[in-house]
């Protein structure tokens, strides 16, 4: 029975978290054919025969049997509601990278019966099941004691605690450890403001920090949550997601000799948000160790690209590779490259490779002329936070109207003067798609400065679009969470991108290999993918043929951050410091009248001695069999 349908039948029974561990548990039990427990916290959780439950029990039992820690563990993860999923960040986290993460920050430790362990977002206790069992095996002490000694956890959620405190209660008794009553060093609370101190007495810090910190990006964080983040240096830069602060905190978790281990986002080392944290790694020279997913998708049904990086409180550098997360077992010192702290751009952005060769290519490549962000400006899409309201493909026209059919099959005559054309960056990959993809959106904004129409004349000139507007002024509401005051109802939801423009490069935000596509039309709206803008055609022709090169697109598939399927990312943060070549008029011209300009853009950035760097055929992988993506290990 898949995840999915396991959910859909537990909810038809309720969403009573304690009666669906009694459900959960109790399959458990009788899966492992458990008949008696003594321990009360368990058996208060025992569904009996002559029980209400009973028989839902044999329903859920028919359909499903629970006899692996692993299938407990995750069927817990997964029975949280998705909205919890979205607000604190919940993953599921697979036992092979618990396992390679307990291992490492166990590795050569003689002291493991004193060691104090701590996960400060445990969830359902996933990582803490799992160093439970090595601290007994590597240890022989009992779990009671490790229990109560050596483990420690933090979740903000109620019953993330009370699903940890089963699971490693069911550890114990499925070893023969089974006590009425374990002693649990379990709490519930904000990990952003939580006192260990007032909690633990004489804390001097633990010896291991792990786990996996939540995902959630800032626009779906509570209040609550928003208003703690200012609180550590770490979040001083772009909108922080909430697993940035999670590193400032694991760290100054650990006492002297510690360790963190977590396997978490990998965005951090290039992105704007992660600049606060890059700096905090470089004023604290602390020892960090990154092996990056690349595009790979650890987490099953998460569109989320992660990283294990491991922390100690000795001063260090930063030691990087790339590998699947399969062959991380294979890995040694040899497939890591290290970087001083001082040879890293912690404003723009870290450049980590995996090869001498690679990062010699990015800094050539850079030095060239003058970096991307000096001679461009760039512009993301337009913002209205609500496009399926604004924009629409007209079903037909007249000589003054657009007919606008909403989803629900109801038409609009929208007046034709307050629209503009407006086309999707992502899908234009020529010419011919400017006008095969061109779509229309309401524009309520007027002349060069783009001012917002004054609500009076847009209901006196343009009623019908004012009508229509209105009709889904509820919609518009909930934008933002309804929390933020627009210059008018109608207004988009940011004034990104309104500007007009000459002349429009658009490339896509994220794609194998991207196309660029000059745009002459000056009033010309577009969503979703970048545009570089200009006032010169003829620059954008010369910047076209340049992105276009195998100099641009080695340069930045090593210099960017990737999604599955071999897709890399296009935006700005990873272009800006693309090294421009200077030309003379003669050059450009002579640029544009080639077909092929390989051969003189590898002499222009200086490349001409250097063997063409075509990452397909050279990358190696620690992978025997990789089926899609290919990762780089270091050439020594």
């Amino acid at each position: 029975m898949s995840n999915k349908e396991v959910f859909t039948y537990l909810k038809l029974h309720s969403t009573d978290s304690f009666v669906i561990n009694r459900l959960i548990v109790s399959a458990f039990l009788y899966s492992r054919k458990i008949e008696k427990v003594n321990n009360k916290n368990i058996n208060k959780l025992f569904v009996k025969k002559g029980d209400s439950d009973f028989e839902a029990l044999q329903e859920f039992l028919a359909i499903e049997s629970v006899t692996s820690f692993e299938q407990l563990i995750e069927l817990f993860e997964f029975v949280i509601s998705p909205k919890d999923k979205i607000v604190n960040g919940a993953v599921y986290t697979p036992e092979y990278i618990r396992e390679y993460i307990i291992e490492q920050t166990l590795l050569d430790r003689n002291d493991v019966e004193n060691l104090t362990v701590c996960d400060p977002a445990c969830g359902c206790a996933g990582f803490l099941y799992n160093v439970a069992k090595q601290i007994k095996q590597r240890s022989g002490l009992s779990y009671a004691d490790i229990f109560a000694n050596n483990i420690y956890g933090l979740d903000i959620e109620k019953y993330s605690i009370e699903r940890s405190e089963i699971i490693l209660s069911l550890l114990a008794i499925t070893e023969g450890e089974d006590k009425s009553v374990f002693n649990f060093n379990l709490f519930r609370g904000n990990a952003l403001d939580f006192n260990w101190s007032g909690s633990i007495e004489g804390f001097e810090g633990f010896s291991i920090v792990l786990g996996n910190p939540p995902y959630v990006c800032s626009r779906n964080m509570d209040q609550v949550t928003l208003d703690l983040m200012p609180n550590w240096s770490v979040t001083q830069s772009g909108h922080p997601d909430l697993y940035i602060p999670f590193f400032q905190i694991g760290y100054e978790l650990l006492s002297n000799d510690g360790i963190l281990g977590f396997i978490t986002v990998n965005t951090f080392t290039k992105s704007i948000n992660g600049r606060a944290l890059r700096q905090y790694f470089s004023e604290n020279n602390v020892s960090l160790k990154i092996i990056n997913f690349g595009g790979e998708q650890v987490f099953k049904d998460r569109n989320t690209y992660t990283c294990l990086c491991f922390m100690t409180t000795e001063t260090g550098q930063v030691s990087y590779t790339k590998s699947l997360s399969t062959a991380i077992q294979e890995l040694n010192d040899d497939d890591f490259m290290a970087f001083d702290y001082s040879e890293l751009n912690h404003q723009d952005g870290w450049s980590l490779v995996n090869s001498e060769e690679q990062l010699a290519y990015i800094q050539q490549v850079e030095s060239v002329g003058h970096h991307f962000k000096e001679k461009f400006m760039t512009r993301n899409g337009i913002a209205t936070l609500k496009n399926n309201i604004y924009k629409f493909v007209p079903i037909q026209k007249d000589e003054n109207f657009y007919t606008l059919q909403t989803k629900e099959g109801t038409t609009y005559q929208i007046e034709q003067g307050i629209c503009r054309d407006i086309v999707n960056a992502n899908k234009v990959a020529s010419e011919k798609d400017l006008v095969n993809n061109n779509e229309k959106i309401i524009f309520p904004y007027y002349g060069n400065d783009q001012l917002i129409i004054k609500e009076e004349v847009f209901q006196r000139d343009y009623p019908n679009a004012y009508q229509y507007l209105s009709d889904y002024k509820h919609v518009l509401a909930t934008r933002d969470k309804g929390n933020r005051k627009y210059e008018a109802w109608y207004a988009y939801g940011r004034r990104q991108s309104l500007e007009n423009y000459a002349y429009k490069l658009f490339f896509p935000h994220i794609s194998e290999r991207a196309t660029f596509t000059i745009s002459t039309d000056q009033d010309l709206l577009f969503y979703n993918g970048i545009a570089v803008v200009s006032e010169s055609l003829r620059e954008l022709l010369v910047l076209k043929k340049i992105l276009e090169s195998d100099v641009f697109f080695d340069y930045i598939r090593n210099n960017t951050k990737d999604y599955s399927s071999g897709y890399i990312s296009m935006s700005r943060n990873y272009i800006k410091n693309f090294g421009i070549c200077d030309l003379t008029a003669e050059q450009e011209n002579e640029l544009l009248a080639i077909d092929n300009p390989e051969r003189m853009l590898r002499r222009l950035y200086g490349l001409d001695n250097r063997n063409n760097y075509d990452l397909e055929d050279r990358l190696l992988t620690h992978a025997a069999e990789p089926e899609e993506d290919t990762y780089i290990t270091r050439t020594n």
